[in-house]
């Protein structure tokens, strides 16, 4: 998740087992004496929070759009879900529903 608390309206993602967070992981491989992600690909959803039913919090509405990319660039995929997400959250996003970030860019 990014670093601010949950805002109506506002634009964030998550990606369950990314391997920035991927010791938060209820389902990943370390629970089986694993030291790390044993995976090679990771995706993040960018959603927007919308007000629950009855008025009391907020909840993850449809993904919008996912940015995926390698392990080995996962900053570089969680940095362009924050670009994403600002645009999203000033209305000027037009691009494509997937995005996949090369290492390196």
């Amino acid at each position: 998740m990014n670093e601010y608390q949950p805002v109506i309206h506002r634009h964030d993602f998550s990606g369950a087992c990314s391997p920035v967070n991927w010791e938060d992981c209820k389902s990943c491989a370390k629970d089986k004496g694993y030291k790390g992600p044993t995976w090679n690909t990771f995706s993040v959803g960018i959603f927007e929070w919308l007000p629950r039913v009855g008025g009391h919090g907020l909840k993850k509405g449809p993904v919008k759009v996912r940015v995926k990319g390698l392990c080995s660039a996962a900053e570089e995929v969680e940095r362009e879900a924050k670009r994403i997400c600002k645009q999203l959250d000033a209305g000027q996003y037009h691009g494509p529903k997937t995005i996949t970030v090369k290492a390196g860019k």
